[in-house]
């Protein structure tokens, strides 16, 4: 069992309310009292694992086997920066307080942290996933992937998935992507961020050592991966605070609404609108996202 204090605010409910967003997520399952499946894979080693929350921590229970120290370690780390844990939100509502479009989804959302996607690969590979198709069709065709070459566990009966490895999803033929109703622009980026992964010339961990710009440039390098795609992996899988997906268009949907507009507004519109967020940039598209559901 892993034990680990949850940081003040922190809202259990709207959190669950992100995680519910689709029925077609299959890397975790979300139980009705709010305890969390999921399966990890480290070094080749299934470990199923139940999460639960009281009112102080999250706990974490190893399922069908116990894990190594270094095991744990790395769950806990996971874990950590799934949930963001370590930003201090309440730096981000001072900044915001006053904020004529922050300060009430602030109040709405109090407590609400950026649920990220740790795996460098699964995030870049969401983000190319879900480039031009909406929500639902987006977690459809991530379903059928994940079924198709997703590491699995059985455990009563019931499998449980972990999203595919670089290296699985370069097995894959031209005829499975196309059976899985990939567009085969998407099937090649998909397969030049696997290729750059497996060859080791991309990492978190090289990506961590940069700075935001020069991480940005590095990950827009990679056909496939514009300037969107880049500031959500960013923001999702690195914990950019500063990485803003500009032309997304459920940020440009949330500020159209908010702002009672019959257009929604253009992109230079919002980088005058986001300069009081500056440094915060995620934080406030993502609440953005949130008014959304």
């Amino acid at each position: 069992m892993i034990s680990i204090p949850l940081p003040k605010p922190f809202s259990q409910e709207h959190l669950f309310q992100y995680l519910r967003r689709s029925k077609n997520e299959i890397t975790f399952e979300v139980l009705d009292d709010n305890t969390i499946l999921k399966l990890f894979i480290i070094s080749q080693i299934k470990l199923l694992t139940q999460i639960t929350f009281s009112t102080e921590s999250l706990g974490i229970r190893f399922i069908n086997k116990q894990p190594t120290e270094a095991q744990k370690s790395e769950i806990k780390a996971y874990v950590t920066s799934w949930f963001d844990l370590n930003t201090d939100l309440n730096s981000f509502y001072e900044q915001v307080k006053n904020d004529a479009i922050l300060a009430p989804l602030i109040k709405d959302f109090h407590g609400l942290r950026i649920v990220k996607c740790p795996d460098l690969f699964e995030a870049l590979s969401w983000s190319i996933i879900g480039q031009q198709i909406n929500l639902p069709f987006a977690y459809s065709c991530k379903k059928v992937l994940v079924e198709k070459v997703g590491e699995r566990i059985t455990f009563e009966e019931k499998n449980y998935y972990a999203f595919p490895s670089s290296s699985k999803v370069l097995e894959i033929s031209d005829d499975d992507f196309k059976n899985m109703k990939f567009s085969s622009q998407k099937v090649k980026y998909i397969r030049i961020v696997a290729e750059a992964i497996e060859a080791g010339n991309l990492s978190k961990e090289k990506l961590n050592l940069l700075n935001f710009d020069k991480a940005r440039t590095e990950l827009i390098k990679l056909k496939g991966i514009g300037d969107w795609s880049a500031n959500y992996t960013l923001m999702r899988c690195l914990g950019h605070k500063e990485a803003f997906p500009v032309a997304d268009i459920g940020l440009q949907n949330a500020l159209k609404i908010i702002l009672k507009k019959t257009e929604k507004p253009t992109i230079e519109e919002i980088q005058k609108i986001a300069i009081p967020w500056e440094g915060w940039e995620a934080y406030a598209t993502f609440y953005l996202w949130q008014s959304l559901l």
